[in-house]
């Protein structure tokens, strides 16, 4: 019995030595590969329409959220169906980010009024990172980069 193990040993350990690299590469094209939106399609007009979180299916009539971008691409605006509560204790359910960045795939904002703080005491900044044409997540710049919320899709 003994020799039947030492027989195995060498081989799942090469068997592993090469499964262990093949699955590190897997995980990081996984973590690194962006959505490349096709040509002729801009960031605004894959981010712009209406979305519901992926939490549970009713979202899309029940609690769907609205974005929109005003004429010169400086503002987001996203409208909720349910007002939130602020800071002070308000009610709102428009949330209007001034963008500071855009990539291919990604629009910076920064939420007027953000009363969440990083670790370093600034204001909390956005990406909204398009994964494909009907969904996309949060990314907060002071997490890790491949780290996001839960997607949003789009609403029919």
């Amino acid at each position: 019995m003994s020799s039947r193990i030492h027989s195995i040993l060498p081989r799942v350990a090469l068997a592993s030595g090469l499964a262990i690299p093949i699955l590190g590469v897997l995980v990081y094209r996984a973590f690194t590969t962006t959505f490349t939106p096709p040509p002729g399609t801009d960031v605004f007009t894959l981010a712009e329409g209406t979305w519901a979180w992926t939490t549970a299916d009713s979202n899309c009539r029940t609690d769907p959220e609205r974005i929109t971008f005003t004429a010169d691409r400086k503002g987001m605006i996203i409208t909720l169906a349910r007002p939130y509560k602020l800071a002070d204790g308000t009610l709102d359910s428009v949330a209007y980010y001034d963008i500071l960045d855009v990539t291919p795939n990604s629009i910076r904002g920064a939420i007027r009024g953000e009363t969440r703080l990083t670790a370093d005491s600034q204001p909390v900044v956005w990406d909204l990172v398009i994964k494909s044409p009907s969904r996309f997540a949060w990314h907060r710049t002071d997490w890790s980069r491949w780290m996001t919320t839960r997607e949003l899709r789009r609403c029919p």
